[in-house]
């Protein structure tokens, strides 16, 4: 008897277990979608950028393991049925000469009945994990290509010479002359600009006076 009701009772706390879990990771992913759609790269702005294009592909794969997630959580929340000691259960039970006997029966039954179920609800709250857990490694991979991306636009600049100064950065240019001894010094002061980055100051010598 104590064996019977140990085992119903283990598998009443198994399907509590899983749909609680099963609900916490369904609230969780109903507030990560909308994020996840708002950080995603358009589609139309792939076609100029590699790497922007490898991105708007991670970032599908992302929505689809959280959709996938979402309905394994779905369907592990979802009512089941669920076998336990009845009335009727009840009347049979102290109709029989051996009361606790034949308790100890009705809950190996209920509860063997209730295994197979309880394992698909906790398959499914599995397979939310997983599927989670992908899309939080395709989330990794999107960082690694946009730091991947960005140091190897670093490095090619510094290799052609064209990442210390760029264009955007050359602003108007005023020159002041002014006679010192038997030359002449000119300073290039730029005009400010506050619309883009520039230069402050620069300076420089005619090298013909």
């Amino acid at each position: 008897m104590e064996m019977a009701i140990s085992l119903h009772d283990a598998e009443v706390r198994r399907r509590q277990s899983a749909d609680t879990k099963a609900a916490l990771y369904l609230a969780f992913l109903a507030a990560v979608i909308p994020v996840i759609g708002a950080l995603s790269p358009t589609v139309s702005d792939s076609f100029r950028n590699p790497v922007l294009a490898i991105d708007v592909v991670l970032f599908a794969i992302v929505l689809v393991y959280v959709l996938m997630a979402g309905w394994y959580a779905a369907r592990a929340t979802a009512p089941s049925v669920v076998n336990s000691i009845g009335e009727a259960d009840l009347s049979d039970v102290f109709s029989e000469k051996d009361i606790r006997a034949a308790t100890a029966i009705k809950l190996i039954d209920a509860t063997r009945l209730n295994y197979p179920l309880n394992n698909k609800k906790i398959t499914y709250v599995r397979l939310t994990q997983a599927h989670i857990f992908r899309a939080f490694l395709a989330i990794m991979l999107i960082v690694a290509v946009d730091w991947g991306g960005d140091v190897a636009a670093a490095i090619f600049e510094e290799a052609q010479g064209t990442g210390s100064v760029p264009e955007k950065s050359v602003c108007f240019v005023t020159e002041l002359t002014s006679s010192s001894g038997s030359g002449a010094l000119r300073y290039r002061l730029a005009e400010v600009d506050y619309a883009r980055p520039c230069l402050p100051l620069s300076m420089g010598a005619d090298d013909n006076e």
